[in-house]
């Protein structure tokens, strides 16, 4: 069942719609027009209450000021672009700067600052945005449509579509910030944490990918094959990960949909599992958030949310042996994203 209501009005003067997505078992997406933010997934408890396990905002304003993408759909390229640039055939292309001489996230105003054109068709929605050509400097229109379905076998379905006028760049994900204990109340060390890959992108000190290929080594800080405390990690690699983890994982590199991670609260056995049909993911410890002011007045702070944001690799047009991000007319964009929840 879907069901919708008002949450507030753009700086713009544009109204905004949450959408609820309920299934049998008691699971509730929250889902906004505002750039498709996940405002709210509450999950079943024993008891007659149930459990927000994502960060969000209780207003339209927090969402539209706030910088850390917190529950929004990324694009039109996640993670960082070195020098704010693109390479479609021999060219390098510029565009918008907004960390540094790098761009994040698709720049200053990308598809998690749009109000996205949203409806309800049977027990899914569709939300469509249309990118303009040139939008944060990337060429060609690019229309981008979205379902999403939560099923009673208590998975989100996230099925993703983009097709262009020219060549360009389309690499999105998801920035959801899960605490499957409370919600962002507490850190999320005691979270077990495990992702189906045997190799990552080593980064720079701009956190930008060196192009490097590596393979996991049993017992590294990054060989998460097989699940382990993120505060164990953290205690032990702490000189390899003096701010946590915000790496990208190779999920074995197939075009199928398949389990990439799964995350698990082992007190209350609450747990999602992440299905991708993309090549990488990108786990994210929530090391920068920094006293932030959350849903109910909850202060998040560093470690309080962690993302697993399946995508590209980061800058792959400057790095011929990863995945293409390049589009076409005739290549258009298809990725599909599964949370599974364990009931």
């Amino acid at each position: 069942m879907i069901t919708s209501q008002q949450f507030g009005t753009t700086q713009n003067g544009i109204e905004i719609t949450k959408f609820i997505l309920r299934n049998n078992n008691d699971f509730e997406v929250h889902l906004l027009s505002y750039g498709l933010a996940i405002q709210k997934i509450l999950y079943p408890t024993n008891s007659a209450n149930k459990q927000d396990i994502v960060l969000g905002f209780d207003n339209l304003k927090t969402y539209e000021d706030h910088p850390l993408f917190i529950g929004c759909i990324v694009g039109r390229n996640a993670n960082r672009l070195s020098n704010g640039s693109i390479i479609i055939d021999n060219e390098e292309i510029q565009l918008s700067q907004n960390e540094g001489n790098n761009q994040l996230h698709g720049g200053y105003k990308g598809f998690d600052k749009q109000v996205w054109d949203c409806e309800i068709i049977g027990t899914k929605i569709k939300a469509t945005y249309v990118s303009p050509d040139k939008e944060e400097g990337f060429p060609g229109k690019v229309t981008t449509t979205i379902f999403f379905e939560l099923t009673e076998d208590n998975k989100l379905k996230i099925d993703i579509d983009a097709i262009t006028d020219k060549t360009t760049v389309v690499n999105l994900t998801r920035h959801d910030y899960f605490n499957l204990k409370d919600g962002g109340v507490s850190d999320i060390k005691s979270h077990q944490i495990q992702i189906n890959a045997d190799a990552y992108t080593p980064t720079d000190s701009e956190s930008l990918v060196t192009g490097d290929l590596l393979p996991i080594n049993n017992h590294s800080a990054f060989d998460l094959r097989k699940p382990v405390t993120i505060q164990d990690n953290l205690n032990k690699y702490n000189k390899e990960l003096p701010k946590g983890y915000d790496h990208n994982f190779s999920a074995n590199r197939t075009e199928t949909l398949k389990s990439v991670a799964i995350a698990t609260e082992t007190e209350s056995g609450r747990q999602v599992e992440i299905l991708s049909t993309q090549p990488g993911v990108q786990f994210y410890t929530g090391g920068h958030i920094t006293d932030i002011e959350g849903k109910n007045k909850t202060l998040y702070k560093a470690f309080h949310g962690f993302c697993l944001e399946t995508q590209h690799f980061p800058d792959a047009t400057k790095h011929d042996h990863f995945s293409s991000t390049i589009i076409t007319p005739k290549k258009p964009y298809s990725q599909h994203i599964v949370y599974k929840f364990k009931a």
